[in-house]
């Protein structure tokens, strides 16, 4: 039997890619990490804050994963807030994440946001983005190292609201929590000329198999780039390469004007490194053992 001759997979730009094609991406780079650090061990984090209703208006989300604690979205309403809620739902995820042995936590949030609340719970500044999403707005990444926990203090026997545990929440509950950040950023800093978008490109053999792609979105005046994968058996023929300039290309269309990314020491910092993208900011033993680089550069229109 002649085995059959594969043509080269072709790179496409797709809006509103079919789930199955993410997750493909994801699935893939978590297994290349996996194989790489021998870290098997993740734990989603959901807490919420419930008025005496059951009603949401709350939330703190994230993971646990390589013994480190990723606040991802933390949200209060604005009728709640003032009453130190936001550090009751700290609190709680650094209790649980204590629990799990985790040796630090670290989070983004931006000057519009809760830098200084943060700052009081024990987390620094390690590194910034300016001028992000737009002119005159800065990106913060702290962290916190040891987690030390965090003392919510004593709480108003007249406020009726909770807060609770809910590692498998709803997508829709979780929704909620991105929705309310939202607002509170569109309020904040009035709405971008150029919106919140995804950014995604895959490479598809003749098959119709997704092999790689690259997966972000775009926000005002940046493009971040979340994660990019390539398919074992095409590996080492240049297609990273090609996708992020294919990405990038969206990006410029969408009038950005910067890059930034996040990679690890087992990963592709010196594909990146090639590509013009320049180390700013960098956390040690993230996940144990390795460094965790965060990653910018300047995008020229084509």
């Amino acid at each position: 039997m002649i085995a059959r001759r594969m043509n080269a997979p072709t790179i496409i730009t797709e809006p509103n890619p079919p789930k199955a094609w993410i997750e493909t991406i994801e699935r893939g780079l978590r297994l290349y990490n996996t194989a790489a650090t021998g870290i098997v061990d993740f734990y989603p984090v959901v807490f919420l804050l419930k008025d005496a209703g059951d009603n949401v208006s709350g939330g703190a989300i994230g993971n646990i994963a390589g013994g480190w604690l990723h606040i991802r979205s933390l949200w209060v309403d604005k009728l709640w807030r003032g009453r130190g809620y936001a550090t009751d739902l700290m609190a709680a995820a650094e209790r649980y994440a204590i629990v799990k042995g985790c040796v630090g936590g670290f989070l983004q949030t931006a000057s519009y946001e809760a830098r200084p609340l943060y700052e009081k719970l024990g987390y620094q500044v390690f590194a910034q983005l300016s001028d992000h999403p737009s002119k005159g707005h800065e990106r913060y990444f702290l962290a916190k190292q040891p987690l030390a926990g965090i003392d919510a203090g004593s709480r108003d026997q007249q406020d009726r609201a909770s807060i609770v545990m809910e590692p498998y929440a709803s997508v829709s509950v979780q929704e909620q929590v991105h929705r309310g950040i939202q607002n509170h950023a569109s309020a904040s800093i009035g709405l971008p000329e150029q919106m919140w978008s995804m950014a995604t490109v895959f490479l598809r053999n003749e098959d119709g198999e997704i092999v790689g792609g690259a997966i972000g979105n775009t926000w005002g005046l940046w493009l971040y780039v979340a994660d990019v994968w390539i398919d074992p058996s095409i590996r080492g023929k240049g297609y990273a390469t090609k996708l992020m300039s294919a990405i990038e290309l969206l990006a410029t269309q969408r009038r950005c004007v910067n890059s930034y990314l996040d990679t690890f020491s087992f990963q592709a910092r010196p594909l990146y490194e090639k590509l013009g993208y320049k180390v700013f900011g960098m956390l040690e033993n993230h996940p144990k053992g390795h460094s965790h680089y965060f990653m910018k550069k300047a995008l020229v229109a084509s």
